[in-house]
């Protein structure tokens, strides 16, 4: 069931951004040592309800542009947990979107020792206001396990060049950096690469096309946009079609959303 409900959230995240008339919301609920509350009920005013998965991760999606109140059901949290807030605004422009509700309380424990590490992510590289220049959001190993969806699936939207890369068959080279507390783990860098494919969208007639890429996400702060960083680079053989950044050593910042490494199910 858990690889299903994987499969299923990283395949929506893989469709978005081909429309500006919907958006793949995918929220997760967890503790910031990062222990995650499983069968929590996340609702999104007027479109529907879902329960996250044993990772803390649902996924919704949101038929139309515009504003939606996303909330999480109180009475579903686990035993010694609260939140903060138990709602948050998110807009809907056709990219991919990520929220996080952050629980509290005697549940959440003590943060996890070093140890491997996953990525959640989502969010816009290029401008604050009006349309990016990048949209991106995926799981790599989530949940620890380069087993789970084959490694991941990693999206990004050129929108100035009208392309859609997918990133599949992921592999982790390293987990590195420094401690952090967002959520507090002794890692913050992580390195990873695989293949995929990138083609044209919204009127860019290239054909959809097999490629390589490598990456890598720093998650430096919590909120991450204005903090956290992120490379990628996509080729075809020794030719780049897409890149953010200019190199794994100077990584772009990202604009909008959150870059999150994870330890949580990580075998020590």
């Amino acid at each position: 069931m858990k690889s299903r409900i994987l499969l299923s959230a990283l395949l929506a995240a893989a469709l978005s951004g081909l429309t500006t008339e919907a958006c793949d919301l995918t929220i997760r609920v967890a503790c910031p040592n990062d222990r995650t509350a499983g069968g929590t009920q996340v609702c999104v005013d007027g479109v529907g309800c879902a329960l996250t998965d044993d990772l803390g991760i649902a996924n919704i999606h949101l038929p139309t542009n515009g504003d939606f109140n996303v909330c999480v059901t109180t009475g579903s949290l686990p035993t010694g947990s609260t939140l903060a807030t138990n709602c948050q605004k998110v807009t809907c422009t056709g990219d991919p979107l990520l929220v996080n509700f952050v629980l509290r309380g005697d549940f959440c424990g003590t943060p996890p020792p070093q140890g491997d590490c996953w990525l959640t992510g989502g969010g816009t590289v290029g401008k604050t206001k009006g349309p990016p220049h990048f949209s991106y959001g995926g799981v790599v190993y989530p949940g620890c396990s380069p087993k789970a969806a084959d490694g991941g699936n990693w999206n990004v939207i050129d929108h100035l060049s009208g392309l859609h890369f997918q990133g599949r068959h992921i592999v982790v080279d390293s987990c590195s950096g420094v401690s952090t507390k967002s959520p507090p783990v002794n890692v913050n860098v992580i390195d990873f690469h695989g293949d995929g494919s990138i083609g044209g969208i919204g009127g860019n007639p290239d054909a959809t096309v097999p490629v390589t890429f490598v990456g890598r996400a720093i998650d430096n702060l919590e909120p991450g946009g204005g903090n956290d960083q992120l490379f990628i680079q996509v080729m075809s053989g020794a030719t780049v079609l897409l890149q953010i950044g200019n190199s794994a050593a100077d990584p772009a910042t990202i604009s909008t959303g959150n870059l999150q490494i994870h330890t949580s199910s990580c075998s020590q």
